[in-house]
């Protein structure tokens, strides 16, 4: 199996598959009512739609930034206050993961295997481990957006 293909495989069980740590996003983001995705423990705190925007907002810049070996990251670090908790808007978010994904996944069924060993711009680091930085950093979030759901729905 191609290395490319590999990646694919894991932004894939990762969202919607059946992934070794044994939750998907899909089927946990479904179980979140947008009261529960807005919710903040405290006002320094970040809510679970805030935490989302903020995957679904590194997800973009870096897909959108590889082609120009650059991208930058804005001083808010995608993560702002949710003003409309309506259930449409969080459907809206919701199509949004969704759509990052598929871009996602339609990347790395094309992508060019040459390229993961090649530096990333003038960055420290390669192509690969930008690409499986975006899939780590997913999983952080993830597990932030579960931990914080458990303590939402069973109390702290």
């Amino acid at each position: 199996m191609k290395e490319s293909s590999r990646i694919e495989s894991l932004f894939a069980k990762q969202y919607n598959g059946n992934p070794w740590l044994g939750v998907n996003m899909v089927a946990k983001l479904s179980q979140i009512t947008p009261e529960q995705a807005a919710y903040k423990f405290s006002p320094q705190a970040n809510s679970i739609w805030e935490i989302l925007n903020h995957m679904i907002g590194w997800r973009e810049l870096v897909l959108q930034g590889i082609p120009q070996n650059n991208y930058s990251s804005p001083n808010h670090n995608f993560i702002q206050p949710i003003t409309n908790t309506t259930k449409e808007e969080w459907q809206k978010t919701l199509a949004h993961l969704e759509k990052s994904q598929e871009d996602w996944q339609q990347y790395l069924s094309t992508l060019d295997e040459m390229i993961l060993d090649e530096p990333f711009g003038e960055m420290s680091y390669s192509y690969y481990e930008l690409i499986l930085g975006v899939l780590h950093h997913d999983i952080y979030h993830f597990g932030q957006i579960s931990i914080l759901f458990r303590l939402i729905t069973e109390g702290v």
